[in-house]
Formats: structure tokens, sequence, C-alpha cells
């Protein structure tokens, strides 16, 4: 264990995530989760309130999705929306299920992911024409 010197200093505080406005990720629940996850790219992101990694992962989700031009960004509480969770077979949270123009899953990732790797993500499904 290291040792640490109080230098009387105030530490200087942490960077600030930019503000995010809400409506960038869109909720999706059990009765809009087909007309919610069609139509367009859309990255969907399962979690609970009780589950740590998915509110640390939260406000990173919420930075990216505002910067995330064409590609649509979703959120849904498993345990409010069972169903949801059920139909894609989400065993772990979170989840990241990324979904085509035709609402077909075409990606997922169990755990939370790095800023880097989900922006990576979005530019290459930003890269992409909606029509095949």
């Amino acid at each position: 264990m290291g040792l640490f010197r109080r230098t009387g200093e105030e530490p200087a505080p942490p960077a600030e995530e930019p503000a995010v406005d809400d409506d960038v990720v869109v909720v999706v629940v059990d009765d809009t989760f087909l007309e919610l996850t069609e139509g367009t790219w859309t990255v969907l992101d399962l979690w609970a309130a009780w589950c740590g990694p998915c509110t640390a992962f939260a406000p990173v989700f919420r930075s990216v999705a505002a910067h995330a031009g064409p590609v649509r960004f979703a959120s849904c509480d498993v345990d409010a929306n069972p169903r949801t969770a059920a139909l894609l077979q989400v065993r772990s949270i979170p989840t990241l299920v990324v979904f085509g123009p035709d609402g077909s899953e075409i990606g997922r990732s169990t755990g939370a992911v790095s800023r880097a790797a989900l922006e990576a993500t979005v530019a290459d499904l930003a890269s992409r024409p909606l029509e095949p």
C-alpha cells in the first residue's frame, strides 16, 4: 500500500462529463421494443438500477449518444421490462445489443465496454448505408 502526503493544496476537481441532453437516449419498454429497434442503426443498453457496472457505464453511454449522429441510442431496464430481456435472452448485464435498420440483431457485448470501443462501434455503424 502506497503512502501519500497531505500538501494542504486542494486536489484538482475531476474532469466533468459534457452536459448531455436526456433526449438523446430513447427509453425502450416491452411495448415499444420492436418499434424502437428498427428503421435505423440502434444501440440498446440493457441494464438494472441495482447493477453497479450498469450505473458506472450509463454516463459513458449517454455521452457517446450525444455525438452519435444517425445512430439511435436506446436504454431498457430489464427489471421493468422482463419480456424484452427474455426475448433477447439477456443473462448478464450490462448488455449492449446492436440492431440493423431491419430490426435484426447484428452484434452484442456483455459487460461495460470502454468509451473507445463504443465510439468505434458508432463510427462503424454511421459509415454504413441504411439500405442494403
